[in-house]
C-alpha cells in the first residue's frame, strides 16, 4: 500500500519537534496577519545585484536558476545553496530546514550532494531533507507539497532540461504554493533552455576560472560564478561576476580576472590532517514509483 499524502507531507518536514511546529504555526499566523518581516527582501550581499533587485530577492515565491550546460550544474547548485543559506540566516519567524527534491533524470549526470561541501555554505547537512522519487510526476508532487510548508526556509527543485510536464501551469502552481507559505522556492534547471514560466526571476549561472588561493599560491581559490539575471518582474536585468564568502555567508563581487581579487574573500580553515569526518546527511525519502500517489 502506498503512503498517504498526509504521511508523505509529514516525512518531508522530517517530523520536527512540537516546539518547531509551534514556531512554524506562529510564523505562518504572523505572516497572515501582515507581519512585515515575512515580506522583507533577501539580500545576496553583492551590492550591484541587490540594487538591481531593489534590496534583494523576494521570498515567498518561485525563482529559476538554470545552467545551460551540464558541466555548470555545480556552479548553479552552489548559487542555489547560497540563496538557501541566506534564507536560513534571515530567520524569518524561526523557519528552519531546506528540502531538496530531484528529478531522477537530473541525478544521472548531475551527481549528488556532499556534506562537507554543504558546510562551506553554512548549511548543516542534517537540516537538509533529500527527496528522490522514481519519476518526474512524483518529484513535482513532492515539490508542491514542500513549497506549501510554512516552517521551511527554502525548497530546491532540481530538474533536467525542459520537460513538457513541467510547463507554465506547473510553475504557476508551485509559485502560488510558495507565495502562500512564504517559502523561498528555487527551480534548479540543469541543461535547460529559456522558456516561459511563472518564476519571478530567472538566473543563468556559468562557471568562471577561479583565482589563486590567497594562502597557497599554487592552490585554487574561491569558486567564481558568472551570474546573469535574464528575467526580472521588476524590470531590471544585469550580469555580474560573484563568489561565495563562506565566513560571512554572503555573495561578494569578484575581480574580472583569474588573479587574486583586490579585496579579501574569506575562506574557512582547512583541516591539515583531514581527520574531521563529514557531517551526517539528512533523510532520503521514498524512491518508489507510487511516491506522491494517494492510497
Amino acid at each position: 500500500m502506498s503512503l498517504s499524502r498526509l504521511q508523505i507531507a509529514t516525512d518531508i518536514l522530517n517530523a520536527r519537534t512540537r516546539a518547531q511546529e509551534a514556531q512554524a504555526y506562529q510564523a505562518h499566523r504572523g505572516r497572515t496577519l501582515g507581519d512585515v518581516g515575512e515580506s522583507r527582501p533577501l539580500a545576496l550581499g553583492a551590492g550591484a545585484v541587490d540594487h538591481c533587485l531593489d534590496g534583494g530577492l523576494a521570498c515567498g515565491g518561485l525563482h529559476e536558476v538554470r545552467s545551460p550546460l551540464a558541466r555548470d550544474i555545480g556552479a548553479a547548485a552552489g548559487f542555489a545553496l547560497g540563496l538557501a543559506a541566506r534564507a536560513m540566516e534571515a530567520g524569518r519567524g524561526g523557519r528552519r530546514g531546506v528540502v531538496w527534491v530531484s528529478d531522477p533524470a537530473a541525478r544521472i549526470d548531475g551527481g549528488g550532494l556532499f556534506p562537507a561541501g554543504l558546510a562551506q555554505y553554512g548549511l548543516d547537512p542534517s537540516c537538509l531533507t533529500l527527496v528522490e522519487p522514481a519519476d518526474l510526476q512524483g518529484a513535482m508532487w513532492a515539490a508542491d507539497e514542500a513549497a506549501g510548508c510554512a516552517g521551511l526556509a527554502a525548497l530546491i527543485f532540481q530538474i533536467k532540461g525542459n520537460p513538457t510536464r513541467f510547463d507554465i501551469t506547473a510553475t504557476r502552481r508551485l509559485m502560488l504554493r510558495a507565495r502562500g507559505s512564504g517559502v523561498l522556492a528555487l527551480a534548479l534547471r540543469q541543461s535547460g533552455e529559456e522558456e516561459a514560466s511563472a518564476a519571478a526571476t530567472r538566473w543563468r549561472v556559468n562557471t568562471e576560472l577561479s583565482g589563486a588561493d590567497e594562502i597557497y599560491q599554487r592552490g585554487v581559490g574561491a569558486m567564481r560564478l558568472s551570474l546573469t539575471l535574464e528575467r526580472n518582474r521588476a524590470g531590471r536585468t544585469g550580469q555580474w561576476l560573484i563568489a561565495w564568502n563562506p565566513k560571512v555567508r554572503v555573495f561578494d563581487h569578484a575581480a574580472p580576472h583569474a588573479k587574486p581579487p583586490a579585496h579579501s574573500l574569506d575562506r574557512l580553515p582547512a583541516f591539515s590532517d583531514r581527520q574531521a569526518p563529514p557531517g551526517k546527511m539528512g533523510q532520503v525519502l521514498d524512491r518508489r514509483r507510487d511516491f506522491g500517489r494517494a492510497s
